[in-house]
């Protein structure tokens, strides 16, 4: 099993600072964002201010990668992955690994198709209750990050080094049985949290102990649930439950990823939500009204940003 000791970050949201903060302080790691033209000009000074502390982190584009890293962490939204192919291909080489903690189904089985000779490894991000306000982060709760590899190999040396190296940072990893299971199981949460609370404004604290929230919610990760049956994906009624304890120790100031897009006059990720549950739905003949009301109100809500956003 080999060590982690060079790390590139895609993405410096809320996702990609967080964990650049926590990576960077591991002893002997280069840990570095990864970013290209326009958005590497405005990041190039690497002043971040996380936790109302600042903070200095390298940011190179792709001429200024000599070394390949061990270690590529994409953090971008889904929309963007198409367009971060060519920073990808900077830094991805024979064997580098790759962890992706986008929301949804699709970014692993992208980057695979695209970067064969990679190591992909499937991963969820959980937990953690980041806002971001351009260069600054705010943050109670870093979260856990949870491995696997594409065939639940849980003795992959990949896989070991990965969470070895994410322990030594302090960040929280989890290896589970089935990966798969795990990722249809945060992309349940982020289809009813994410876009109820994108579409209504509320906060975390809302959905802690408002009976409305809470039924809106869990009525569009019902329809989840149904649609990974079909897929052969072993979620279950009881995994809506699961959700509670750590939804309740998120700040209840806290927003979502989405509903933070929406107040910023962002594009939303709800065709990579309620949008690919509703393709894969029709697939077999289920029924999924509440994510198709969601995502026409979110699609509209984005429609009437102001023209200047």
């Amino acid at each position: 099993m080999h060590s982690i000791q060079s790390v590139a970050i895609v993405g410096a949201g809320a996702l990609g600072m967080l964990y650049a903060s926590a990576l960077k302080k591991t002893p002997e790691t280069e840990v570095y964002f990864l970013a290209g033209d326009d958005r590497y000009e405005s990041l190039k000074p690497g002043r971040f201010v996380i936790n109302d502390l600042e903070e200095q982190i390298d940011v190179r584009s792709p001429t200024q990668v000599r070394e390949k890293p061990d270690l590529v962490i994409v953090a971008v939204k889904n929309y963007h992955l198409e367009e971060i192919v060519p920073l990808l291909h900077a830094a991805i080489g024979p064997g580098t690994i790759v962890v992706s903690v986008l929301n949804g189904i699709d970014s692993e089985p992208f980057i695979e198709d695209r970067f064969p000779d990679a190591t992909v490894l499937y991963t969820v991000a959980l937990g953690m209750d980041a806002v971001r306000t351009a260069n600054r982060l705010i943050y109670t709760n870093q979260g856990k990050v949870i491995l696997g590899t594409k065939d639940n190999n849980r003795q992959n040396p990949d896989l070991l080094a990965v969470g070895a190296f994410l322990d030594r940072s302090g960040l929280t990893c989890e290896i589970p049985d089935d990966i798969h299971r795990a990722v249809w199981w945060k992309w349940m949460i982020n289809i009813g949290v994410n876009q109820v609370s994108a579409v209504t404004g509320a906060p975390y604290g809302v959905f802690h102990t408002d009976e409305h929230a809470q039924a809106l919610m869990e009525a569009a990760m019902r329809e989840t649930v149904h649609v990974a049956q079909a897929e052969g994906v072993d979620l279950r009624e009881e995994d809506i439950a699961n959700w509670y304890p750590i939804l309740n120790r998120l700040g209840a100031e806290g927003k979502t990823s989405m509903l933070q897009d929406m107040e910023e006059h962002r594009r939303t990720e709800a065709p990579s939500f309620g949008g690919r549950l509703i393709e894969l739905a029709a697939r077999h003949d289920i029924p999924v009204p509440v994510n198709e009301t969601l995502v026409r109100i979110l699609a509209i809500r984005e429609l009437l940003y102001p023209q200047d956003s």
